[in-house]
């Protein structure tokens, strides 16, 4: 564990230092994502200034969604998303085989290799739009903090079990792009309130494909509108995780160099 810890802290300072020889290309990405992830919450605010809403939920409890979903965008994709990119770049490009004979696990390099600084103006976007929308939907309660708590590492849980899906699909789709388009359309789902959809829906959206976990489920219980009964809802997340790894070692070992 300590090594796994020394490696990270060695790649995010080397990452950081990379950064900051190009300070105003950093400062750019970093505006570009907080811009392109307000999008969404500008939308929802305009739809309820105009006298539309989501049945059920205040502008306030609608925005905590996204900010959730935001905030779990800007820890998992610096820390996990990045093995996608890595994937389809070395993959295609050959380079792959050398992260296989590094001494350490192919799959934590991968994402050690895939860290990206840029990705952290998601965090500080969701941040920014977590106290907002907090600050209009009223004090929660230690209980509900706790629930939070739980259910926001299930929604971490999610976007890992996501990254190894799509990164792991790579080895033989190889140099696809499109697997970004995959990730956005699925888990848009996850910036809505759950109780738009149908019921049949919601329950895929959290036990079959959980993508309502992500956002509407930890978003839901840090407003006091789930019991403890949710937490079941990490049982699914383990699950998620646990076959993405599985698939995952599963496509590395039909893995044959140079386009899979």
């Amino acid at each position: 564990m300590r090594g796994i810890v020394y490696c990270w802290a060695a790649v995010m300072r080397t990452k950081l230092a990379e950064q900051m020889a190009y300070r105003s290309h950093f400062a750019l990405s970093v505006l570009l994502l907080i811009v392109g992830d307000l999008v969404v919450p500008l939308v929802t605010l305009l739809v309820y200034r105009s006298g539309a809403s989501f049945p059920g939920w205040s502008l306030h409890e609608a925005l905590l969604i996204q900010a959730v979903f935001a905030l779990a965008k800007g820890i998992a994709f610096p820390f996990f998303f990045g093995m996608v990119g890595t994937t389809l770049s070395q993959v295609r490009e050959g380079t792959f085989d050398l992260l296989l004979l590094r001494p350490r696990p192919v799959m934590m390099m991968a994402m050690l290799t895939g860290f990206d600084p840029d990705d952290f103006g998601r965090l500080l976007s969701g941040s920014v739009l977590f106290g907002y929308a907090l600050s209009g939907a009223g004090g929660p309660s230690w209980q509900s903090w706790l629930q939070f708590g739980l259910l926001f590492l299930a929604s971490l849980t999610i976007l890992c079990a996501v990254s190894l899906f799509l990164s792991g699909m790579l080895f033989r789709w190889v140099g696809s792009s499109r697997v970004f388009d995959i990730f956005d359309a699925v888990t848009s789902f996850g910036m809505y309130p759950g109780t738009i959809f149908s019921k049949s829906l919601q329950n895929v959206l959290t036990y079959v494909l959980p993508i309502g976990l992500i956002a509407f489920v930890p978003a839901s219980a840090l407003l006091g509108r789930e019991g403890w009964g949710v937490l079941w809802a990490l049982v699914p997340a383990a699950a998620v995780l646990v076959l993405g790894a599985l698939y995952w070692n599963r496509m590395l070992r039909g893995y044959t160099s140079a386009g899979g």
